[in-house]
């Protein structure tokens, strides 16, 4: 696999400079624990144990050569300054072609040259080091989802594998051309028709953990005519709950999961904001976390609805860890 990294969308590989290292250094896990303990009773009640995770740290070091080898290690170097305004960018290609891109906001807390360098050389070498307090890499497209009023599957771990071996497809129109024997089938890695597609053999699946694998940070629901809705992750036990009076002029109710916010609005495509609700947001046990499956990498929802049954659509981009 091929990975290639950006700041503030500038490629660092050019035609004479390449990062020749790039390593993200998990976290250690800090949980959540509450401990209470009781009089008369051995030991101490434990409270929720949703993991929550520090910033990791992602080390790049680049290496420039040629004439002009001071002045693109110094490009490089005036990037890291602008500490407040910095996005990392991955590109991960595999061997068949396809490939994810995923960004992250950084914060560069080292950036110094290697002590090997030598006078008189084209040769410059620095390593910086950022690191990433939004802590998971996310999509570069905003994907949509609509579920059924109670819930369901927001997001495959990956395609699973399939028994049959070819399908037949239209050349042409659908029932009005020629059908034709194929061996591929292709998959949308994001919105159908305006992203990156996939084609993978009969038989074989996306790996497990492609489309993502780490906790779903930018979930935003949109929701009918409901006055009240629980929405749930059966992996972390977590939920967010609503309720409050609707006004028939806003007919549509949306919820930000990491913000914890809520607003109603007339037009569907008011993701941004519209009439502040955020007073009618509770929860029950910890605030709503959207973790993976650990057996399959799917992502689930179970959700409760009062006063309405309309779909849910869901907006959010992809993580990884």
């Amino acid at each position: 696999m091929k990975v290639s990294y950006s700041l503030n969308g500038q490629p660092l590989d050019s035609e004479r400079m390449r990062v020749i290292v790039g390593t993200t250094h998990y976290t250690s896990l800090s949980p959540i624990v509450d401990t209470v303990q009781v009089s008369g009773r051995s030991g101490v009640i434990v409270g929720s144990s949703i993991p929550v995770l520090d910033a990791p740290e992602l080390t790049i070091k680049v290496a420039a050569w040629g004439a002009d080898s001071d002045a693109l290690i110094s490009r490089f170097r005036a990037r890291c300054l602008h500490t407040a305004k910095l996005t990392l960018g991955r590109t991960e290609t595999l061997e068949d072609g396809s490939s994810r891109s995923m960004v992250t906001r950084a914060v560069c807390t080292s950036c110094e040259p290697d002590d090997d360098e030598r006078p008189f050389r084209d040769l410059r070498v620095m390593t910086a080091v950022f690191q990433l307090p939004d802590v998971f890499w996310r999509g570069v497209q905003w994907q949509e989802k609509v579920l059924p009023a109670t819930g369901g599957l927001l997001l495959a771990g990956g395609v699973k594998p399939s028994t049959q071996k070819y399908w037949t497809r239209w050349q042409g129109t659908p029932n009005n051309s020629p059908s034709m024997l194929a061996d591929f089938y292709t998959f949308w890695t994001g919105l159908p028709n305006n992203s990156p597609s996939v084609l993978v053999p009969l038989g074989e699946g996306i790996p497990e953990g492609w489309l993502s694998d780490a906790p779903i940070t930018t979930l935003v629901l949109r929701f009918g005519a409901a006055t009240g809705v629980t929405i749930s992750d059966p992996v972390s036990g977590t939920n967010l709950v609503w309720n409050g009076k609707r006004d028939a002029s806003r007919p549509y109710l949306f919820v930000d999961v990491a913000n914890r916010k809520a607003w109603t609005a007339a037009n569907a495509d008011a993701w941004s904001g519209g009439a502040d609700e955020t007073g009618g947001v509770d929860w029950t046990t910890e605030p709503l976390q959207v973790w993976p499956a650990i057996d399959s990498g799917d992502y689930r929802l179970d959700i409760r609805q009062t006063g309405g049954t309309d779909k849910v659509t869901c907006r959010f981009l992809q993580s990884w860890e």
